[in-house]
Parts: C-alpha cells; structure tokens; sequence
C-alpha cells in the first residue's frame, strides 16, 4: 500500500520555505521566490496568496531593476504582522529582545533574574510587557521564545538546569499560564545555535559547533544542516567534558568540568582567589587588557581549557566552523592565543586544517534571538524543526 501523503504538512512546509525566502531576500517578487525555493509557479502563487491573505506578506513599492515585460510587484514580510519575543532565563538575569516576524530587532530589556521559579516567571512577565510596551502600540505577540541553561529533553521538559536549581519543572506549562502567550523553549546553546543558523554567520553552513557561556557553558551542533539533539535530546553537553580529573566541583554533581573554570561565574571566582575581585567578564578583559598579568594568566587557562574541549568536538565531528557565543565572546580576543595553541596540540591536523573559528556577531543577544528562533518556528507551525528546512 502507497503511503499517504499529508497534503497539508505539505502546505505548510511550502509556505514556511516561502517565508524563510522572503525573509532573506525582502523585496524579491514572487517568480524570484519561486526560483529561491524551487516551487513551480501555481504552488509559489498559492503560497504567496496565502501569506497576503493572513496579513503576513505585503506589497511594496520598493524600487525594482527594470525588466522587459509586465512588471513584477516586490513582496516584503509585513511590520505590522506581530512580534516574536525571545529571552534568555539565567539565574541573575533576563534578557529580552523583540522583533518583527521577519527577525528584524525593535528592542532590549534587561532585568534581574531569581532562581525561583515563580519569582522567575513574574520578572519575565513584567520584562515582556516592558519590551512590547516600547516595540510599538497594537502589534500582537505571535510567540515567546526562552533559552534556559538546562536540559531539556525531545518533549521540551525540563530535566535538569543545575545552575537555577530545577529538576523536572513543568517550565512551559508555567510560563504559558503567567504570560497568556504560546511559549517555546529549549537549552540555551541550542536556541543560540539555531540563531546563527537564521540570523548570524551560519546561514550557509551545514557543519559547526557553537559554544556560549553564562551561568555554565554549552554547546550546540549543526551535523548535516540540521541541530543534533542526540537520543533523548541532551547532546552537546559540552560544558561537563571533565578537563581537571577530581577538580573544582560542579553543579552537576562530577568534579573537574569545564564550566567549572570557563564560565563566567568561575571566571569571576578564580579571579578573586588570585586576589582580583572583579564584578564581570568585561571588567576581567578589561584588566588583561590593560597588563594585568594575574588576569591574563588566567585567561590563558580558560582558553587553553577550552581548546583542549573543542579539540574533542573537532576530533569527533570535523565542523567547518566553530562559533564562540555569549559571554565567550566578550574576552575571546585575550584567550584566543591560548585556545589555538591547544588546538594545534589536540586537535589532528588534517581536521584542524581547514576550521574556521569566529566570534559570533550576535554577542549577548545570541540566546534571546534563540528564543525568537524558537518563537518564528512555533508561530509558523512547522512540522519539522526550522533549522532542518533552512537546509540548503
């Protein structure tokens, strides 16, 4: 018997490639679109109709090259079509961007965070309303997007997020009830990754590793142009790679991880056992910036730690690319001499050779504009991840 085809999954995937297109090349016309997805002309038609219809799409009158024959109408993602809220939850803030429905940022808000999760679920609420209150008057919320520093399993449980102190949280179920709004969430690294997938400097690729680091240190994985969840939804844990045997205890329970020396909070702590108490990972660069030679010791480590995990990823998987997030970025430039040169140490050769490693763009707002991945791919109903139909 011929299997049975879901004529509207088919749909909907046909007007999320169509949207993802115009996303990416506003002001195309619909036979430009047509040639970007591949649809034949009555589907991208029908599509394109569709978009008009919901309000999504809108005519524009944006200058267009001259062509012989009738002429084309430019179609733009509509401003007025809603907002996507992303955030990232850490223990000691929220940050919160807004965008239109085509990713274009409105604005950011920043606040304390709690690691109590009612406590949390108010700051956020509260953050939001702030954030959509200055995005503009009469737009609607289409999605709310949150990267948290936890495990979050296939179902988007959370199992467990060490740092915040949860463990088998109905998360979703109570963020939905305190904000009125569809919630998505997955791991924070995850949502950053599937950021520089939409948004940053891995559009087109289909082979990296992204790491990021707040309260821990994450990591996410493109394989084959798709987010690598692994069996139960954890991979990419790369923040618990022991790389002290017996070392500094970790929340997680082991000893010796990695986010137990790179992440920001261990940063700050190793630095004030060295008789440097510094309030964050700028005023750290800053000092070894500025000659500090306890501090740039210890950046030293935290890059040359942080080699010697990436070397295992690169030995494991070739990435073509590797992407430091987050806070990772803010010092990147003092580590990375450290880095390379555990790199050229532990990684082999011919997988080294051709890596590129760069600093995301997106700095602090990789994991909030995770979250408006997250939002952009619930709003749009997608029956597979967003990140799988960005496959080239």
């Amino acid at each position: 018997m011929a299997p049975r085809v879901n004529s509207a999954a088919i749909r909907r995937l046909n007007v999320i490639r169509v949207f993802h297109a115009l996303r990416e090349n506003p002001n195309a016309s619909q036979a430009e679109l047509g040639r970007l997805t591949g649809l034949d002309k009555a589907t991208t038609s029908a599509v394109v109709t569709q978009l008009l219809d919901d309000g999504l799409v809108e005519r524009t009158e944006g200058p267009r090259a001259r062509r012989i024959g009738r002429p084309e109408t430019a179609l733009v993602i509509a401003p007025s079509a809603g907002l996507l809220v992303g955030a990232r939850l850490e223990p000691r803030t929220i940050r919160i961007v807004t965008t239109t429905l085509a990713g274009t940022v409105l604005e950011h808000v920043q606040i304390p965070g709690s690691t109590d999760i009612g406590t949390a679920a108010d700051l956020l609420h509260q953050g939001i309303d702030r954030a959509v209150a200055a995005s503009g008057e009469g737009l609607t919320v289409r999605g709310v997007g949150v990267g948290i520093p936890a495990l979050m399993d296939r179902e988007g449980r959370l199992v467990l997020a060490p740092n915040l102190g949860w463990r088998d949280t109905p998360i979703r179920a109570r963020l939905e009830a305190a904000l009125g709004a569809p919630v998505y969430i997955d791991n924070d690294t995850k949502a950053a990754a599937m950021a520089e997938r939409l948004f940053g400097v891995c559009r087109d690729v289909e082979d990296f590793v992204y790491l990021t680091g707040h309260s821990g240190v994450g990591g996410g994985l493109f394989l084959g142009g798709r987010l690598y969840r692994g069996a139960q939804g954890f991979a990419g844990e790369v923040g618990h790679v022991t790389v002290v045997p017996d070392g500094r205890p970790c929340g997680c329970g082991k000893r010796g991880c990695l986010e137990t020396y790179v992440s920001e909070s261990a940063i700050l702590a190793q630095a004030a056992e060295r008789g440097r108490d510094l309030p964050d990972l700028a005023a750290v660069t800053a000092a070894a910036r500025d000659g500090d030679p306890v501090v740039t010791a210890l950046l030293d480590e935290v890059g040359e730690r942080l080699g010697v995990a990436l070397s295992h990823m690169v030995n494991l998987m070739n990435p073509a690319l590797a992407v430091l997030g987050g806070n990772l970025s803010v010092a990147a430039d003092v580590f990375l001499p450290a880095l390379n040169r555990a790199l050229e140490r532990h990684a082999l050769e011919p997988l080294r050779r051709d890596l590129r490693l760069v600093v995301s763009p997106l700095g602090p707002d990789a994991v909030p504009m995770g979250g408006i991945a997250l939002a952009m791919e619930g709003f749009l109903s997608a029956p597979m991840p967003v990140e799988e139909l960005l496959r080239r």
